[in-house]
C-alpha cells in the first residue's frame, strides 16, 4: 500500500490522505494499546450491539461524538491514522513498523463501514479494526469489535497511563523496534516526564 494508492482509495471513506507522517513522538504501538486500559485509567468506551441494524451508523455517530468531545480533530479535523504501511514499502532497510498517515475528515464520511469495506479503518463492511491519534498526542482512539458488539475505545492524556508509559519504557532498543520507534517512543516518554515536573 503505497500513498497513491491510500490518495486515491481514502476519499472512498471520507477521508482526505495528506501524507505519511514519521517522527511524531507518538508511537503507533502505543496508541494501539486503547482497549487494553480499563476504565479507572481514564479509558471510555461507545459501543452498539452486533445484532442493531443501526449499528455502523449509529457507531459512526459514537465515534464522532468522542472524537469531537475529547479533542481527537485538530481545527481543520485532521487527525493521525495508524496505516498499513511499512518503512520496508517506503525503501528503507529496517523491519516494518506501523506508520502515521495524516488525514481530514470530509463532509461526508463513513468511518464504520465503508472504511472497513475499503480496509482503512476495518477488515470489512461494520467490522472496525483502527487506531487513531490527536496530531498533538494528545488522545488516543481505537476502533474495534468485542464479542456481542462493535464501537470505538477512547484514552485521553495517553502520556499520563502508568501502565503505557511502563510498556513505552520495555519497548526501547529492542530488536523488534526500529529506530523510528524507539525515537517515537523516547519522545513520547519525555512528554510524560514533562508533565509529571
Amino acid at each position: 500500500m503505497n500513498s497513491e494508492h491510500l490518495a486515491r482509495t481514502m476519499p472512498e471513506c471520507g477521508l482526505r490522505f495528506l501524507g505519511l507522517r514519521r517522527s511524531t513522538g507518538i508511537p503507533p504501538y502505543l496508541a494501539g494499546m486503547v482497549t487494553s486500559r480499563l476504565p479507572d485509567e481514564g479509558r471510555l468506551d461507545r459501543t452498539v450491539g452486533l445484532d442493531d441494524p443501526d449499528r455502523v451508523v449509529k457507531a459512526n455517530a459514537d465515534w464522532y461524538e468522542l472524537g469531537t468531545e475529547f479533542g481527537l480533530f485538530s481545527e481543520n479535523r485532521r487527525f493521525l491514522l495508524s496505516l498499513p504501511v511499512s518503512v520496508a514499502l517506503e525503501g528503507a532497510d529496517e523491519p516494518p513498523e506501523a506508520v502515521w498517515g495524516l488525514v481530514e475528515l470530509l463532509d461526508t464520511w463513513d468511518i464504520m463501514g465503508k472504511g472497513g469495506e475499503i480496509q482503512m479503518t476495518g477488515w470489512a463492511y461494520g467490522c472496525p479494526a483502527f487506531v487513531m491519534s490527536a496530531v498533538d498526542g494528545s488522545v488516543f482512539v481505537q476502533g474495534t469489535m468485542w464479542q456481542d458488539s462493535m464501537g470505538t475505545a477512547i484514552l485521553p492524556a495517553p502520556h499520563r497511563v502508568k501502565a503505557l508509559r511502563d510498556v513505552a519504557r520495555l519497548n526501547v532498543g529492542k530488536s523488534y523496534r526500529t529506530a523510528a520507534e524507539n525515537e517515537a517512543t523516547l519522545a513520547w516518554l519525555a512528554r510524560g516526564d514533562e508533565v509529571d515536573a
